[in-house]
């Protein structure tokens, strides 16, 4: 059953791959990618390579700071991922590192599950399909190219690292993962307090928790406000919070309720619902193990912005690695109660690996003077009267509040349990796998027919025909050196060179702030132009054109390419 079970790991992830690596490349190439974010990314990365570190010129919709991605988010990544365009520098590159990196992620989720759930082994590549077919993940994947999306897989690994007591690897995992995205450390840092709590291993953790958590301190603090000094330009979907971050922290620890009484909508249940779904709602078993991705779910479900928790986009990253290592420990937990209502010897495997005495690392040094510390304090005169009095506290509170929800507990657990003990000696392991099997699939199918409706607004209606080829010939007519205002579909293609930005734009901003660079070119799509906005972009070109700035250079199939005639 274990060569089935890694048969089935191949075939979905390989077939993962080939199907979204072409609808990716396939919507980029029948123009329907965007100027925000992989004409972003893609310019970024560009200049990133040609020394221009970070450098984007692009403004529109919510963008008008400066011309760089610091100022927008940080994401060190880049970087590296800036030497692939030494080889093919390609916004498709983009694209098919996004979909191998993602997919990737089956492998982790595989190996987790085998390890927390041996007696099912058929769980394991049920699990990896239900990660790779989350709605998060197809909508991390089809919509264009965020960094971001490469936490979800790294974040999966580290796990796996710490769950062999791999320490090196698992830091190397987390450290990657931060690079991704400024909000990511926070994550991390909560992923050490799970370090702390379920894997035992507290100066790993409090490292982890400290590191995470100055790290996303200093780059939003710091790092952000230093390239953009005019502020967060996202708050906005915070407004009713608050107008800065500390405003916002402060209101919801005072005011409690309000997250509550403003936020508790059907379309946010539903976005929860989503999230959960591919993976079988096995997460309600083992609530717990979502504490490193609490952040992120806070901040997507606090937002005004109903894309933010629509269940797609690239939102969901820092959250799906959770919600399907929650899963994981929920099907062990289904299982051990299952073994125990059989009389059967339960073999549910910590969480900490056992491992044999290791030798004090960095971290052993670098903690030192903490745990030293609190040793003292615990061992000290008042330290033993302060354990003395919270004992004695406890002592008074726990009859009076633990012993009556226990009893409860009991009342209810008991005549439950009972029932699924006599359904349990009916259905060994073996079918009781094959249900679970059944069970993931159905919600995988379940899940992708209600995502349709949404999946739709991406995937690409048509191959390249006689259209895009001509798009084509217009887009090569332009020099790769000349600055260019290009429409939202077309941007992407254009954005390997030093200056472009998105149409309307006439200028472009530098890293100068005295110097403006004026575009020579100008390409619009006008079959992509919403009909709402279709005769203010038809009026500007004629002003333009009748201004004697611009004349027509060449047009084809509603597209229109516009050369600069005079300063």
């Amino acid at each position: 059953m274990g060569h089935v079970a890694w048969m089935l790991l191949i075939l979905v992830t390989f077939g993962y791959v080939a199907w979204m690596g072409y609808q990716t490349v396939l919507r980029y190439d029948s123009f329907k990618a965007t100027a925000f974010d992989l004409g972003n990314y893609d310019q970024a990365i560009w200049n990133t390579i040609h020394g221009h570190l970070f450098a984007v010129t692009n403004r529109g919709q919510d963008w008008y700071g400066p011309p760089t991605r610091l100022g927008m988010h940080f994401e060190p990544i880049l970087l590296p991922i800036s030497l692939l365009y030494l080889i093919v520098p390609d916004a498709r590159t983009l694209l098919i590192l996004q979909t191998v990196g993602l997919a990737s992620g089956a492998l982790p989720v595989f190996l987790l599950t085998r390890k927390y759930v041996p007696k099912l082994p058929l769980a394991a590549p049920a699990m990896a399909a239900g990660y790779l077919l989350n709605s998060g993940v197809i909508g991390l994947n089809i919509f264009d190219f965020h960094p971001v999306s490469l936490a979800a897989p790294l974040l999966l690994y580290a796990v796996l690292a710490l769950s062999y007591r791999r320490t090196g690897w698992f830091l190397l995992a987390c450290l990657l993962a931060a690079s991704c995205k400024e909000d990511v450390p926070f994550a991390i840092a909560l992923l050490g307090l799970l370090v702390i709590w379920k894997y035992k291993q507290p100066r790993l953790g409090i490292f982890l928790f400290l590191a995470g958590m100055c790290w996303g301190i200093i780059a939003f603090k710091v790092i952000i406000p230093h390239f953009y000094p005019g502020g967060n330009n996202y708050l906005y979907r915070y407004a009713a919070l608050g107008s800065t971050p500390e405003e916002i922290f402060f209101n919801v620890v005072t005011h409690p309720w309000l997250p509550f009484t403003t936020y508790i909508t059907l379309d946010r249940f539903y976005y929860l619902a989503n999230l959960a779904r591919s993976t079988g709602f096995l997460v309600l078993l083992a609530p717990e193990w979502l504490l490193g991705g609490l952040f992120s779910l806070a901040v997507n479900l606090l937002s005004s912005d109903d894309k933010i928790y629509s269940g797609v986009f690239h939102y969901n990253a820092p959250i799906i690695p959770f919600m399907v290592l929650s899963a994981i420990h929920g099907l062990a937990r289904l299982v051990t109660l299952w073994q125990r209502w059989r009389g059967e010897a339960v073999d549910y495997p910590p969480a900490r690996a056992v491992s044999p005495v290791a030798q004090p690392t960095f971290l052993d040094t670098l903690l030192a003077p903490i745990v030293t510390t609190w040793a003292m304090i615990a061992h000290s005169s008042v330290g033993h009267s302060m354990q003395a009095a919270v004992t004695r506290s406890v002592a008074l509170v726990q009859p009076r509040i633990i012993s009556p929800f226990a009893r409860l507990r009991a009342a209810r657990w008991e005549p439950f349990s009972e029932r699924m003990a006599a359904l349990a000696r009916l259905v060994p392991l073996a079918r009781l796998q094959w249900a679970v099997v059944l069970w993931i699939v159905a919600m995988i199918v379940v899940n992708f027919i209600i995502m349709t409706p949404l999946f739709n607004i991406f995937w690409a209606d048509h191959t390249p025909a006689a259209r895009e080829q001509h798009i084509q010939q217009l887009l090569s007519m332009i020099p790769p050196d000349a600055a260019v205002s290009a429409g939202g579909n077309l941007n992407p293609h254009l954005a390997e060179r030093r200056y472009v930005t998105v149409f309307p734009e006439l200028t472009v901003a530098t890293s100068d702030k005295n110097k403006m660079v004026t575009v020579q070119y100008i390409i619009v799509d006008l079959d992509d132009v919403f009909p709402e906005d279709k005769y203010g972009t038809a009026t500007t070109l004629n002003a333009l054109i009748n201004s004697g700035q611009f004349r027509i250079l060449a047009r084809a199939d509603g597209v229109i390419l516009l050369v600069r005639d005079k300063p």
